[in-house]
């Protein structure tokens, strides 16, 4: 099945359904799909944080997705889905109504499709920003203000994990130098 053919599918759910759908393959492993998803939501979320109608470019769209894959990515959605559903209800409305809450919401998205579309050889690199959108994605979509607030929340811990991955790597390199040099 082919992107576009997953979007036509859900637009009756909407594109924050889409988005949703989207970043789930990150919750499980999910090798060869990170960098052009990541850039698909990254670009949703540029166009939502910019006030413009979701829309993909041809070539994410002619992207085909094995049925395997689709069955590995919705069954933990679904299991998702179901177990938080009862926790998830309209509330805190200012963080997903306005104009600029939303743009905010586009930014959140654009945020974590960034780091989802590094190739990124570290572990859960694309677990936290993945749930980030998913919560911001399904706060967005049930008005839920509290989701979109925790949708930010795990957004900022994927970065400050990026960071200490990244502080790492170069600390070693530094010792590494030294103690060639």
């Amino acid at each position: 099945m082919s992107v576009a053919q997953l979007e036509s599918v859900l637009q009756g759910r909407g594109f924050a359904m889409f988005i949703l759908l989207l970043s789930a393959p990150f919750i499980v492993p999910a090798p060869g799909l990170s960098t052009p998803f990541g850039i698909a939501l990254m670009l949703l979320g540029l166009r939502i944080a910019i006030g413009q109608k979701a829309l993909l470019p041809g070539f994410i769209l002619r992207r085909e997705v094995k049925r395997k894959n689709l069955v590995r990515i919705i069954t933990p959605l679904i299991r998702f889905a179901e177990r938080f559903e009862k926790h998830i209800r309209p509330r805190m409305h200012f963080l997903q109504t306005h104009p600029w809450a939303i743009n905010l919401i586009g930014v959140g998205i654009v945020s974590g499709g960034f780091v989802l579309s590094l190739p990124l050889p570290i572990p859960f690199s694309n677990g936290f920003p993945a749930v980030s959108i998913m919560l911001l994605a399904a706060g967005m979509m049930e008005r839920d203000g509290l989701l979109v607030l925790w949708g930010y929340v795990v957004g900022i811990i994927s970065w400050v994990y990026i960071w200490f991955w990244w502080s790492a790597f170069v600390a070693t390199l530094e010792r590494l130098w030294h103690w060639i040099f």
